[in-house]
């Protein structure tokens, strides 16, 4: 994956589990906006297991649903 500071423009290359244990906040605080959103549409149908549709497009959910100055350029 390759990210890049919104404010440095610094970019930083990290595999899937560096990342994960880089960002594990702002991951978490990304997903709850997600399911917010999510279970607020009215036609909303609750699936067994909602982070799979979280992480099925990681990169653009957790560009848009997360509060970070990191965003995913690539994976």
């Amino acid at each position: 994956m390759i990210l890049r500071n919104k404010r440095t423009r610094e970019r930083i290359q990290l595999s899937y589990i560096e990342f994960k244990n880089r960002f594990s906040k702002e991951m978490q605080v990304a997903l709850e906006s997600y399911l917010r959103t999510e279970n607020n549409k009215p036609y909303f149908k609750p699936n067994k297991n909602p982070e799979t549709d979280f992480y099925f497009n990681l990169q653009w959910n957790f560009n848009h649903f997360g509060n970070s100055n990191w965003y995913v350029e690539r994976i």
